[in-house]
């Protein structure tokens, strides 16, 4: 009697969250002349950047000459700006009576607000044109490919230096094709976008599909024998994802429809509420299914979910500016520090090693994050990712707080309470390490404070909140010459300082007005922009990161979906 075998592979869930729905571009002008054509400097030109400073003044000649456009300008520094301030600007120059945009120059962080404020004006309505350097590309042309598809993105090519740094010659080269994005026809515009981005790396790739595990049925003394090959299933799953831009070039799990479900288990939220939403590049929204998602792939146990979950509530919060810091070409990653209870109920490590290999719940939950945004927003490394280099911290960068050899109160506490467990996200540099100079706690403080204020740091002109990690000696030391976390805090502030001079020889310092006065401006606001934390082995060293600085570190605690404070995961 002769049996068949079914063998059926399960489907898997997509990473990247459902695609967003693009706005469509805005009608053209069939001309320019008389017509009302704002020429808008998102701070760059006026920043000086090297070569492009003129290229406003160029064009204004150009298009009033040649085209007889009625041009008039604007300037806003659109680098620190909200979504919502970017949104009531849009708003402003749609009823101003601007008939088309002209926006320059897209250039390195500066891109993704440029490009997200271009959306604005065209879903009112108004035609745009970006200004881009050829670095910009990318990042313009993927956004612009998930939230506008056909938004003109032209190049300005780097002029030889002359005394007219950027010159009439250069502007007037690309002032043809700054035109026809105002006037071409929109269809014809959109179909020479997806012409020339057809490679986006922001645009979906297609199914996910399983490779097949079965190999072909052989023979053996009258049976039927199917073999499986887990190994090749891995390898070819792991290669399909890193062809498809879905991975961190790490080996992920199979998001199988079951261990999405355990992930979703052990949350209380509705799978599909919006955690982050809207996200640039690719517009999506992360939701708690997506994170789910990730954090299968990235090796996370189900329990730790909730950390997760609470960690992308903070990283939601306006004041985080993920729209930005995804892409940005800082080398900085999400840092997530677990302080309280849970962290112990999970293995979340804060001991020796803890910021290294070695501990699956630090190096899954921080991984999971990364993914998470890489895979959702798509912000893909050296693509629609602007960062120069890179750092190991965007692979991983999750620890807790030691509670046992901390002799002050733990971060949880201070914010919370001792029976609650918080998490805390900050988006900064990997630590650098201090050596104790030996010479007791106000030089070691003196050491902390140098490394905190090192003259290649963002906090030179991006004033941050610093991470102090402490080694219990370290700790108990500075605890036993009677220093309080506050005493640390003010010491650092007072100290950590730069030259006025060197802050103000970079681009747009954003300081409150009175530290203009002061010889030496402090890396920070206040002492409040620093958290003083404990963890490690005992030892010689403690760490400091330093901060990209364009965004504030947010806390949330670990709650149920009604706020109350989840006290234990054991039987969840």
């Amino acid at each position: 009697m002769s049996s068949t075998v079914s063998i059926e592979l399960l489907p898997l869930s997509d990473p990247r969250g459902a695609q967003k729905q693009p706005v469509p571009l805005a009608p053209r002008l069939k001309d320019l002349k008389g017509k009302s054509t704002l020429l808008f400097d998102n701070s760059q030109l006026t920043g000086h950047i090297h070569h492009y400073g003129p290229l406003l003044d160029w064009l204004e000649g150009y298009l009033t000459q040649k085209h007889g456009a009625a041009c008039s300008r604007g300037t806003q520094n659109l680098f620190d700006v909200s979504r919502d301030e970017m949104i009531a600007l849009a708003e402003g120059i749609s009823k101003s009576g601007a008939q088309a945009v002209v926006i320059a120059l897209c250039k390195g962080g500066m891109t993704q607000p440029t490009s997200l404020f271009a959306v604005e004006l065209e879903r009112r309505g108004l035609p745009c044109v970006l200004v881009c350097t050829g670095h910009a590309v990318a990042l313009a042309s993927g956004t612009a490919a998930s939230f506008v598809p056909g938004l003109p993105i032209v190049v300005a090519k780097m002029a030889a230096p002359s005394e007219d740094q950027f010159g009439k010659a250069e502007a007037e080269a690309i002032a043809p094709e700054i035109v026809a994005g105002m006037t071409k026809d929109a269809a014809e515009l959109l179909r020479e976008f997806q012409e020339r981005y057809a490679g986006s790396a922001v645009a979906a790739n297609g199914n996910i599909t399983l490779p097949d595990v079965v190999l072909p049925a052989t023979d053996s003394a009258g049976k039927t024998v199917v073999k499986l090959d887990p190994a090749q299933f891995a390898a070819e799953f792991y290669e399909r994802m890193c062809d498809a831009d879905m991975c961190d070039g790490f080996p992920v799990i199979p998001p199988t429809q079951r261990r999405v479900d355990d992930m979703l288990a052990h949350t209380d939220r509705d799978p599909e509420l919006v955690l982050v939403a809207d996200c640039p590049p690719s517009g999506s929204s992360i939701t708690i299914r997506s994170l789910a998602v990730n954090a299968v792939m990235a090796g996370c146990k189900p329990e730790y979910f909730p950390i997760l979950v609470t960690a992308f509530e903070a990283i939601s919060d306006p004041e985080y500016r993920l729209f930005q810091g995804a892409i940005t070409t800082h080398p900085s990653g999400n840092a997530v520090v677990v302080s309280g209870p849970l962290a112990r109920e999970l293995g979340i490590h804060s001991g020796g090693g803890c910021l290294g290999p070695g501990f699956r719940a630090n190096a899954t939950i921080g991984r999971a994050v990364n993914l998470t945004i890489m895979n959702v927003t798509r912000a893909i490394p050296d693509k629609s990712d602007m960062s120069v280099f890179g750092s190991p911290a965007e692979f991983t960068f999750c620890f807790a707080e030691s509670d046992e050899h901390n002799p002050w109160q733990p971060l949880h506490t201070d914010l919370y309470g001792p029976e609650v467990t918080s998490v805390t996200v900050h988006k900064c540099e990997s630590p650098h390490n201090v050596v104790d100079p030996r010479n007791g706690p106000e030089a070691l403080m003196r050491a902390i404070a140098s490394t905190a204020a090192t003259l290649g740091g963002n906090n030179l002109t991006h004033l941050g909140q610093l991470l102090i990690l402490l080694n219990p000696d370290h700790a108990e030391m500075l605890a036993e010459a009677k220093w309080s976390k506050r005493d640390v805090k003010e010491f650092l502030y007072e100290i950590a300082r730069h030259p006025q001079a060197a802050s103000t020889r970079r681009v747009r310092p954003v300081f409150p007005p009175y530290f203009h006065k002061l010889d030496m401006v402090p890396v920070m606001r206040s002492p409040d922009d620093v958290f003083v934390l404990v963890g490690g082995r005992r030892g010689p060293h403690s760490m400091v990161a330093i901060p990209w600085g364009l965004s504030s570190a947010v806390s949330r605690a670990v709650t149920t979906r009604d706020g109350a404070p989840i006290l234990t995961l054991k039987g969840r």
